[in-house]
């Protein structure tokens, strides 16, 4: 209930937050938005839910009167999983198109290939990969413009690894995409984790393969022969699917122990009982707010938590235009600070690392056949 009257309260202040800003922004006409998502290819369920989520808030935020008078408008491009064609989308949006903010995608390898070009245009942008290294250089230094929008590989890979803990898995083994950042970034933080509390996580159960490899069966079997306990298994939706139904096909018996991409749609993508699969999710789906949302908005959403993370970026960084004008370099400043409570909780940024600090929850969830079961609530913090 409480959760409710926050998010009433926020979309009763927007007209007075939106209008009543600094007056930078209150002679523009139009404040213009791009989306940078994969809409097509292996990741586009992704893609688009995300989109969906900016575009809806968008929309809300036009209903109350817009960002200081000015009409939100959004050009969207389609990254189609590729590093050069979104290098190219980018540049398009901040030299022809001239958007004043821009939301990225939610695939580690893209930002990571996108980033550097980032340091060469004053356009502030929020993705949503969780790779820490996404959003610095090598050296360690942040890019100026990049921000992510929820906690960080090493937050949800520490987390995965107590909750298993705490739930009696003891031996593990790892299968994850040795050439997909997002997979390798999960990684350590979970093996660490594991063996300072104790468990079994031995060398030769750590298995790496490349993302163009398919033969699962042959590649998991090993880990399967280990008789492990769980699989920590770190992977994208369809890599998971498939790792999934070699596992049923292999005969294991264990779990599956995986990250934001075994939420729905997996399950549905599966086709099949996933009862022994545990992820970590970034929304009580459950939770009153939330159903609700989910099922006014959602219906034909293919991961909700991205459409969530979407509509509360985007609010977020009108609450900070609206506040501070349209100024690339200003709002930029602002972001490293800013506080956002909407339906994934409360989004409060860490200047030191572009990620949300303390106080944006995170959720384990098992399925029971195909359905979620929200089992625990962990506050996460970087």
């Amino acid at each position: 209930m409480k959760k409710i009257l926050a998010i009433l309260m926020v979309l009763c202040m927007m007209t007075t937050v939106f209008a009543g800003g600094a007056a930078e922004s209150g002679s523009s006409d139009s404040i213009l938005i791009g989306i940078l998502q994969d809409t097509t290819g292996a990741t586009a369920t992704l893609g688009l839910s995300v989109q969906k989520g900016v575009e809806d808030a968008i929309a809300d935020i036009n209903a109350a009167g817009g960002i200081n008078g000015a009409e939100v408008k959004y050009i969207e491009y389609d990254t189609a999983g590729d590093v050069n064609t979104a290098i190219a989308a980018y540049i398009r949006a901040v030299t022809v198109d001239q958007v004043d903010f821009l939301f990225g995608p939610p695939i580690a390898n893209i930002v990571s290939g996108l980033k550097a070009t980032t340091a060469s245009y004053d356009i502030p942008m929020i993705t949503f990969a969780v790779d820490p290294t996404c959003y610095t250089d090598n050296n360690g230094n942040l890019y100026d413009y990049l921000f992510c929008a929820q906690p960080s590989t090493v937050v949800q890979g520490q987390i995965m690894a107590e909750f298993a803990m705490k739930n009696g898995f003891k031996n593990f083994g790892v299968f994850y995409t040795q050439d997909n950042s997002y997979s390798v970034s999960l990684l350590d933080p979970f093996v660490e984790t594991v063996r300072a509390n104790g468990g079994t996580l031995e060398d030769k159960n750590i298995i790496g393969y490349n993302s163009t490899e398919t033969d699962i069966n042959t590649l998991i079997q090993p880990i399967i022969n280990a008789g492990v306990d769980a699989i920590y298994c770190p992977n994208y939706t369809a890599p998971l699917v498939l790792i999934k139904k070699a596992c049923d096909s292999l005969g294991f018996k264990g779990a599956i122990i995986t990250g934001l991409d075994g939420a729905p749609a997996f399950n549905t993508q599966v086709g099949a009982d996933c009862s022994n699969v545990y992820y970590i999710n970034n929304i009580d789906v459950y939770e009153e707010a939330t159903a609700k949302a989910i099922e006014e908005r959602c219906q034909n959403v293919g991961a909700p938590n991205k459409y969530f993370l979407g509509y509360d970026s985007m609010m977020m960084a009108a609450k900070v235009m609206g506040e501070v004008g349209t100024d690339g370099a200003t709002v930029a400043q602002a972001l490293e600070t800013a506080e956002y409570t909407g339906l994934t909780g409360t989004i409060q940024m860490d200047p030191e690392t572009h990620m949300p600090v303390l106080g944006t929850p995170m959720f384990m969830y098992k399925y029971d056949g195909t359905t979620p079961v929200m089992l625990e609530q962990y506050p996460a913090a970087n």
